[in-house]
């Protein structure tokens, strides 16, 4: 086909589209994502392991290839001798199954329960669950977003729980869904910052102390200068607005709820609702081992990954 037949018929097909219901463009869509071909998981991590391929045991770039273990290329490496596969050393080396990790990525981005993962890709519920956390694991606890514009700040406070343990070390006594917890004060708690800008940039943390050192910490490398931050009526916040030299817009409770009617903390106070209802309800609550893999979660969630970037971000 020659190049001005083909603009023809591109032309053709786009007022096509243009004359179509939403609906109707929808099907298209679908039809079209059903002729691509499917990217395997192995297929999706060599290109990454391509980009830095070094070996996970000494770092040395000298590589060669050395057989393969069924369809996955395997490496010998020329100073220490040892071999290995793309996935060694990371979060998801030594799991089987690579078939269903794209299906079960797609439970996740659903944010289903373990049975109901389980049940879908048809495993085990003890493999359900560690697939979860390896596929959290690279991520938790990195901040790497970094916040401009209007920004959004508050703490949190989650029981600390210690579900799954057969020995408790914090309590002497366990609690039945948070009973007997004084949420006046912060003993049994777990403080956890989160902070949104307008963009949807996030960044969480949990707090060893809920202190002005332990924010400062955990925040102020993330915020750009310059920028807008709104929090609640914490003193906590007014040095580092200082410190990046950010307009600071302080919410008092029941006294400041909007400023200027752009500048509130809704949206962060929005996403905190959300994710305790979620961990809390959904979940059943969770234990405080693994609530940095929660928040990782939370955070992909809240940046509407695909199936095949959470297994890019899995990989780590």
């Amino acid at each position: 086909m020659n190049t001005k037949s083909f603009v023809g018929k591109l032309n053709q097909i786009t007022k096509a589209l243009f004359s179509m219901t939403p609906a109707q463009r929808e099907k298209v869509h679908q039809s079209i994502q059903a002729l691509d071909a499917e990217i395997s998981t192995d297929e999706l991590i060599q290109p990454l392991f391509d980009v830095s391929s070094q070996c996970p045991h000494c770092h040395s770039r000298h590589l060669k290839k050395w057989g393969k273990s069924g369809a996955i290329q395997r490496y010998r490496c020329k100073d220490c001798q040892k071999t290995f596969n793309n996935k060694t050393n990371t979060p998801l080396a030594k799991l089987h199954k690579s078939h269903l990790w794209e299906e079960y990525a797609r439970c996740m981005v659903l944010k289903l329960t373990l049975r109901e993962a389980a049940d879908i890709c048809g495993i085990n519920l003890k493999t359900a669950f560690l697939w979860r956390h390896r596929f959290l694991m690279a991520q938790a606890g990195k901040n790497q977003d970094k916040l401009s514009g209007i920004i959004e700040v508050d703490e949190f406070f989650l029981a600390r729980s210690e579900k799954g343990s057969k020995t408790l070390a914090h309590q002497k006594k366990p609690r039945k869904r948070g009973g007997n917890l004084d949420k006046r004060t912060k003993e049994g708690q777990v403080a956890v910052l989160l902070s949104i800008d307008r963009s949807n940039h996030m960044i969480n943390a949990i707090l060893p102390a809920d202190s002005k050192a332990e924010i400062a910490v955990h925040l102020t490398e993330n915020i750009t200068e310059n920028s807008v931050l709104c929090s609640d009526g914490s003193w906590s916040y007014v040095e580092i607005a200082k410190q990046k030299n950010c307009d600071h817009k302080r919410l008092i409770n029941n006294q400041v709820r909007v400023i200027d009617k752009v500048y509130h903390i809704q949206t962060v106070n929005g996403a905190i609702a959300h994710f305790k209802g979620w961990v809390n309800g959904k979940m059943k609550g969770v234990a405080t081992k693994y609530l940095s893999n929660y928040l990782a979660w939370f955070k992909e969630s809240h940046a509407k990954l695909d199936k095949q970037q959470i297994l890019v971000a899995a990989y780590g």
